[in-house]
């Protein structure tokens, strides 16, 4: 299951580099720091000298791992080497830290060889390969929290470029079938066609203008809805439109061409330049809830159209990028009807 790392991001600002290495190296050596200005066991200078040195050694151990040892070698899949070299780098350093030890001589002449190996095992080799460890794992975590967001980056382009082909596909769809009744219309009734201009007018100024939003206000797309279905009215004498909306669309917002795929097919497949046909119509709105509703009766000899065009499953798509878990899309075909049943989530 991935993981959004988008609340993480502010780990990574390039501002707050550095304060994150000063941050790490202070609880590192804290008990040196607090000696250092007297909380704890106060040191002799000497050893304040000998305790810069350690750190200074330590990070040469850190940044060359991650640096050099990381990326040429662990983001390389060479495990084993990265593991020996990085066990090697603590011995150097841990045995650099020894020779600079102001009581090194003292220990030289009170402590035999297996006390030295077992002195130098459990209070330098280990503390340093803890301190390394440390540092490995929140070093990993950033790059593994980089790479989260650089996927989901690009999967978010991705989404947005699907969405916008989907979108564009709508428009020319919803124009060629415009220009076409107004065609029909000119040759039928001249008079008419100047009407019907204007509506088309008001239909390309809502898809070129408002619809580059990546959301609309509903009772613009209704509006759009109404226009697209009077000016497919005109060429059709026996259809009945019946449109309700109950509840208030102001102020809701949704995303552009959702509905109007469904108000084409109706008009496509079921509705007749000849015979008497229905298309219902409801919005039902909450402040919770958009609850669209569409009907129409089937003809009785099914209208033959040209294969193509862009049809449902671009909306279905849409819908599965756009409100992923917040809708419910039921499509009901019955011998004389054909029903839409669409629910949106917009809280």
């Amino acid at each position: 299951m991935q993981v959004d790392a988008t609340p993480l991001k502010w780990i990574l600002d390039p501002k707050l580099r550095y304060l994150w290495h000063i941050l790490f190296w202070a609880i590192m050596y804290l008990d040196e720091l607090l000696s250092i200005f007297g909380i704890t066991e106060n040191y002799e200078p000497a050893f304040q000298w000998y305790m810069i040195g350690s750190l200074c050694l330590d990070m040469l151990l850190v940044y060359l791992n991650f640096y050099v040892l990381i990326p040429q070698l662990l983001q390389k899949n060479k495990f084993w080497l990265y593991a020996i070299l990085s066990l090697l780098s603590v011995i150097v350093v841990n045995l650099a830290n020894i020779y600079t030890d102001p009581l090194f001589s003292e220990y030289l002449e009170e402590y035999t060889i297996q006390d030295h190996i077992s002195d130098f095992i459990i209070n330098t080799f280990l503390p340093t390969l803890t301190l390394l460890g440390t540092a490995i794992a929140v070093k990993l975590f950033k790059m593994l929290l980089q790479k989260e967001l650089q996927l989901q980056q690009v999967e978010n382009e991705k989404l947005q470029t699907e969405l916008t082909f989907l979108k564009d596909q709508v428009n020319p769809h919803f124009l060629f079938n415009a220009l076409n009744n107004i065609y029909v219309q000119s040759r039928k009734r001249p008079k008419e066609a100047s009407e019907s201009i204007l509506l088309l007018s008001d239909l390309l100024r809502y898809q070129l203008y408002d619809c580059a939003k990546d959301k609309v206000y509903l009772t613009n797309e209704i509006d759009y809805l109404k226009n697209y279905l009077e000016l497919d009215k005109m060429r059709r004498s026996k259809a009945e439109i019946n449109f309700k909306i109950h509840g208030s669309a102001a102020s809701k917002l949704v995303q552009p061409f959702l509905f109007s795929p469904f108000i084409e097919n109706a008009v496509k497949h079921g509705m007749s330049l000849e015979n008497e046909s229905t298309i219902n119509i409801l919005f039902d709105i909450t402040d919770t809830q958009i609850h669209f509703q569409i009907e129409n009766s089937k003809p009785t000899t099914p209208v033959q159209h040209e294969a193509g065009g862009i049809g449902l499953g671009n909306v279905k798509r849409r819908l599965n990028l756009l409100y992923p878990d917040k809708h419910s899309l039921k499509i009901k075909e019955e011998q004389n009807t054909y029903r839409v049943d669409l629910k949106l989530n917009i809280s």
